[in-house]
């Protein structure tokens, strides 16, 4: 109602149209010169093994731009969100609600799309999915297509991070920051979990160089009804 009364008074109102336009080009030029910039930031750690965030965001960008597509509950630290262009409203339902939740989120999403066939995209945290790993079943059970391309940084880096801090400010030793955070020795399989539960899955995948041609993989499966998950390793941040 009120962009109906906006648009009336816009083409109404000779000088409110003309504020209007000069205001979205103002807009539209700020715009441009942060996306031009975070374009260029995106650039650094190109071929970093494990593989940089915004490389990541990139190939998978790359990937399903031509396609019909969703994306879920994760955004790579918000890479996607500057990297992608969100044209339609339901292109992403927003940012998940914490730990444990995307997963599920992930999956009502990709089951409210899947009869108008769009290819929906779960960039997946490591620790999120090791809480709510049985689910993956539901979706084979269910054959609800999801491309899940996991943020595996093997650790509840969150936490880990907090430990940091909070060891820096009661000077207690930083290096047992990582105690019940890192996810390691040994490290999930997401790949082998996912198979075991009828999805088709790769990885680990820790060069960059690889990712194009596992992404074209998966879509496949998932366009062909299946569920299908790369496990990608990636920088902690």
């Amino acid at each position: 109602m009120l962009a109906s009364l906006l648009k009336g008074r816009a083409t109404n109102d000779r000088k409110f149209a003309e504020q209007v336009k000069a205001r979205a080009a103002e807009i539209a030029k700020r715009s441009d010169a942060k996306r031009e910039r975070w374009a260029k930031e995106a650039r650094e750690s190109w071929d970093a093994s494990p593989i940089a965030l915004p490389r990541l965001a990139s190939e998978v960008w790359e990937a399903i731009k031509g396609e019909y597509w969703v994306l879920t509950a994760g955004t790579l630290d918000e890479w996607a969100r500057m990297l992608w262009d969100f044209d339609k409203p339901y292109r992403h339902p927003g940012k998940s609600l914490g730990t444990a939740t995307q997963f599920g989120i992930s999956l009502g999403v990709a089951l409210a799309h899947r009869d108008k066939k769009r290819l929906v995209v779960d960039l997946q945290p490591d620790g999120d999915l090791m809480f709510d790993a049985g689910a993956m079943w539901v979706a084979a059970k269910h054959r609800i297509p999801l491309l899940v391309v996991m943020y595996n940084n093997r650790a509840y880096y969150n936490d880990w991070e907090h430990q940091i801090r909070m060891a820096k400010l009661r000077g207690t030793p930083v290096d047992r920051a990582h105690i019940g955070m890192d996810m390691d020795g040994p490290a999930p399989d997401f790949a082998t979990m996912a198979r075991s539960m009828g999805w088709y899955a790769e990885g680990p995948i820790d060069d960059p160089g690889k990712v194009a041609a596992a992404l074209e993989r998966a879509i496949a499966k998932v366009k062909a009804g299946r569920p299908a998950l790369l496990d990608t390793l990636t920088q902690k941040r």
